[in-house]
């Protein structure tokens, strides 16, 4: 990574998060590094802030939890430039430090003790309208919690799936420790080149999940004449489908690249589930 001279801060509505961007702002300051703030948090604060979609920054700072980084994700974050992570969430599994490192991780970053690790995103559409890109998982479930949907899955142009359930979940190896890991779904190492495709409820003891390749494109057909279902997009978007349409879905090309100091996966599956 180029030398950090701008820097964008996206902060969780907390107090405490507010107070540790202050003193990181202050530190950054003292060398001469610029920051800007999401213009959520500059208007708590009173400071000059931006729409992450407008950041032009060397580095992206996210004082949250996964879900933090997940928004930051959805609006351009980490794609030209890295997000370092701090977890004022609760399981944390995208971030990389705790609030109270931050000083300490700070100087790793500007001393270049670090890495980049890139994760894949899924592009998704609704027909041949792109409708966003999914960093852990996009989810096509049923508009009523009680009503199942009949749903055919297809792995390139094959039917891989005929399912009645409550939806279904289409994941990368970063969103198999989320949602998709609660239905049932098996853990992906996240530089696994696959996607993991797994049912909500299934009306069948044989529907269980599928781990295909990250290249080959996938299509979710709502069969139902009369059943509406939602398309939830890493949990920040959601969009209402109709019966008979079909969300499609491929690896992006796009990648959001994250800030480490250290192989951990498997300390964190060990210590976090």
């Amino acid at each position: 990574m180029k030398k950090v001279e701008k820097v964008g801060l996206i902060v969780k509505r907390t107090s405490e998060a507010r107070e540790v961007a202050s003193q990181i702002a202050d530190f950054l300051a003292k060398r001469s590094i610029s920051v800007v703030y999401d213009a959520e948090c500059a208007r708590d604060v009173g400071a000059d802030g931006c729409e992450i979609e407008a950041m032009d920054v060397d580095l992206y700072l996210v004082l949250g939890g996964d879900g933090m980084i997940l928004k930051a994700a959805s609006r351009g974050a980490g794609k030209a430039a890295p997000i370092l992570g701090f977890n004022f969430g609760t399981m944390g599994f995208l971030t990389e430090a705790k609030p109270e490192e931050w000083r300490s991780a700070l100087e790793r970053v500007l001393a270049g003790e670090y890495f980049i690790e890139e994760r894949s995103k899924l592009s998704v559409l609704v027909g041949r309208d792109k409708v966003g890109e999914a960093l852990n998982e996009a989810v096509v479930a049923s508009a009523s919690p009680v009503r199942m949907l009949h749903l055919h899955v297809y792995v390139g142009e094959a039917l891989a799936q005929s399912l009645r359930s409550d939806g279904v979940i289409v994941a990368t190896p970063t969103g198999s420790t989320a949602y998709s890991m609660s239905a049932g779904g098996p853990i992906l190492d996240p530089r696994t080149p696959a996607i993991v495709i797994t049912a909500i409820c299934p009306f069948s003891f044989s529907a269980r999940s599928i781990v295909i390749p990250e290249h080959l494109p996938i299509r979710v057909k709502i069969v139902d004449a009369k059943e509406s279902a939602l398309l939830v997009i890493d949990g920040q978007k959601v969009l209402a489908l109709e019966p008979g349409q079909e969300v499609a879905l491929r690896k992006s090309r796009n990648a959001v690249k994250l800030v480490k100091f250290r192989q951990d996966f498997y300390e964190r599956i060990r210590e976090r589930l």
